[in-house]
């Protein structure tokens, strides 16, 4: 099959340095320094070749003049939990083949729109969480500049509570639409009422779940004169309308019975870990279209199809659908492939016949981690699980992306047939995972972790008339989910070099055309499930830090700015590092952060990652009060996206691993 040319932006030796350490098989031999292997046999593999000289190349046709442009419709697509590795583009573009280490995937729609524009293969969240990684990019802040850390409620009456991406562009003539999950967890404010509409309209995936409608939902029944849980049940639902109804928690205790509806839809729940009753595989009730993610699609298909009239939605409100002088921002924002992991049977039945390899996992990785690390795995671990549901939990995973990139094609054939119709150009941007998820990596099914498979995402930008975003090209550097806000604001016309100034991240446009704005490593924080941590990776170099002395948020365990010297000022052990050398080890399965032979470096990234995360500018809000804020400036300036602090230090020889 004849290939079409493929523009690959970036450093030649970033690609093969990454290529080169992407392809080690899970439990490879660490004792040999793997950055020496064939990387023209690498980057040849497969039925694709990126040729040296495209390689090399990283420079394209200047940016076009802004000015007069009419606004694009935009389409902002995001999915929930998904890894990078489930797209077949970016693994070629990292791996030389479509497969991820783990075995075959399927994402035909998806690669076929990383043709028609810019595929980022290195992008990466700011928190490996639903919530926090989501305001971040609703705001373009890193979790450090806006104080949200976790799954905590911020609200506007802090003075530091930055717009969403919809509403800056509702500034400027947008028409907005969610159709999806939000997940930003805002309030109107700490003594008013109510959850605010960012969007004009929204079609929220847990108004969906409260409607009863989709394929799986469950309801949560409180005294709301104690605070305590009454119930939980769950539902599955099926196409005559029946369903299933369980309890499974009582006074916020998990019951010890099985599900009926268990053995019927093949369910493969979480026992191993400290949340139990997680569906990490099964058979979803319902057929394609009538899942929550063909409901999220109906909703999306409403919008567009309702041009210059008002309609009732699935949730039995008036809408107004858009009118065509004026431009579109649509968020689609789709469930999969999140727990629970329920494809339709028509995928499932054929992924259930791929035989995935399971990732290599040892206890000796573990005795290694540092105590939150340790934490992370026993509250997510799920080594536990059969050889047989291990390998399950994986097909149902790839089954279920497949599953929903096929509805994200009929959401991109819709969005262009549409654009077409009212003669204005589009800009798609599809965010593959709100993070990503471990499926077996490290010991664990989850996320929130500092470990590549949590932050590592992908993204592809399309613009229709190809002059902004170069039709199949990929750029090979590291770019942050921060840059989705300023790409957005730029193609809509706002001016982000004077307006928003709260921005931490760039237009993706002028990111592939200014070597000057590359980044020589990608930040994260989470505050959750095992209290503050951040993190610094870098193309050869992946470290963590415990950060704050106490597990909890500014407003509970202390005051906002309180003891905010402590991780400098800490031991080495108090910290509780980790490092990871990925030219070694690319798997993350040896922390070396306490072996003398790192000492150097780990010296040289803790001070960079303290005084970036703590003194360049963090911000902590006790968002329980109006504004209640403090805000540590000892190191402005420490975040200038290069690590030369790494350049003298001698780089060890790869040291006897796992």
């Amino acid at each position: 099959m004849k290939t079409k040319p493929l523009l690959v932006i970036g450093a030649l030796a970033s690609v093969i340095t990454l290529t080169a350490c992407s392809l080690l098989p899970d439990g490879g031999d660490a004792s040999q320094p793997k950055a020496v292997m064939n990387t023209k046999a690498l980057i040849n593999k497969g039925n694709d070749v990126v040729s040296p000289e495209r390689l090399a190349k990283n420079v394209v046709k200047p940016l076009p003049a802004q000015a007069n442009k009419m606004k694009p419709h935009i389409l902002w697509i995001l999915t929930d939990d998904q890894r990078a590795d489930s797209i077949g583009a970016v693994n070629m573009a990292l791996r030389g083949t479509k497969e991820s280490e783990l075995g075959y995937v399927e994402s035909p729609n998806l690669d076929a729109l990383a043709e028609e524009g810019v595929l980022f293969p290195l992008a990466y969240n700011q928190s490996p969480g639903c919530s926090p990684s989501r305001y971040s990019m609703a705001t373009g802040q890193y979790p450090h500049h806006s104080g949200r850390y976790g799954f905590e409620y911020s609200h506007r009456q802090s003075e530091h509570a930055k717009p969403t991406i919809p509403e800056i562009l509702r500034e400027q003539g947008y028409q907005t639409m969610l159709a999806g999950k939000l997940g930003l967890r805002l309030k109107n404010g700490l003594n008013i009422a109510g959850v605010p509409l960012t969007y004009d309209y929204e079609v929220e995936r847990y108004a969906l779940e409260r409607a009863g409608l989709g394929d799986w939902t469950k309801k949560t029944e409180m005294n709301w004169q104690t605070g305590e849980q009454v119930k939980v049940t769950e539902f599955f639902h099926y196409p005559d309308g029946s369903k299933d109804a369980f309890v499974y928690s009582r006074g916020g205790q998990f019951v010890s019975e099985v599900n009926p509806a268990d053995k019927k839809l093949d369910i493969i729940r979480s026992y191993t870990r400290s949340l139990p009753v997680l569906i990490l595989g099964g058979e979803s009730p319902m057929p394609e279209d009538q899942t929550t993610d063909g409901k999220i699609l109906q909703a999306f298909q409403n919008y567009l199809g309702n041009a210059n009239k008002s309609y009732t939605s699935m949730l039995g409100k008036k809408i107004q659908g858009p009118v065509d002088d004026k431009p579109v921002m649509v968020s689609l924002s789709f469930h999969f492939p999140h727990t629970p992991v329920l494809p339709p049977k028509s995928f499932q039945d054929r992924f259930e016949k791929i035989p995935y390899k399971l990732p290599a996992f040892s206890q000796d990785e573990v005795t290694k981690l540092p105590q939150q690390l340790k934490n992370l795995y026993h509250n997510t671990k799920a080594d536990g699980l059969t050889e047989a549901e291990k390998l399950r939990t994986i097909q149902d995973y790839y089954a279920f992306t497949a599953y929903g990139d096929s509805l994200i094609g009929k959401a991109i054939k819709d969005f262009k047939a549409y654009s077409k119709k009212t003669n204005r150009p589009y800009l798609i941007v599809a965010t593959v995972g709100d993070h990503g998820w471990h499926l077996g990596e490290q010991g664990i099914q989850a996320k929130f972790a500092p470990w590549n498979k949590s932050g590592h995402g992908a993204m592809i930008v399309v613009d229709s008339s190809g002059e902004y975003f170069p039709k199949n090209t990929v750029h090979t550097d590291y770019v942050e989910y921060v840059d989705i806000a300023p790409t957005l604001y730029a193609a809509a016309g706002v001016d982000i070099n004077k307006a928003n100034q709260h921005l931490d991240g760039f237009n993706l446009a002028n990111i592939i055309r200014q070597p000057e704005l590359k980044r020589d490593y990608v930040l994260g924080e989470m505050n959750q499930i095992i209290g503050d941590r951040v993190y610094l990776r870098s193309k050869r170099f992946g470290f963590s830090i415990k950060i704050r002395p106490k597990h909890g948020k500014p407003g509970e365990t202390h005051k906002a700015g309180e003891n905010i010297m402590w991780a400098v000022n800490a031991s080495p052990k108090q910290v509780e590092m980790a490092l990871y050398d990925m030219t070694c080890d690319p798997n993350e399965r040896n922390n070396v952060a306490y072996d003398p032979a790192y000492q150097d470096i780990v010296k040289a990234l803790r001070t960079k990652t303290q005084n970036i995360f703590l003194g360049d500018n963090r911000l902590e809000v006790n968002w329980k009060k109006q504004n209640v804020f403090h805000m540590s400036d000892f190191a402005a300036g420490a975040h200038d996206r290069k690590l030369t602090e790494l350049d003298l230090l001698p780089m060890p020889t790869c040291l006897a691993g796992i």
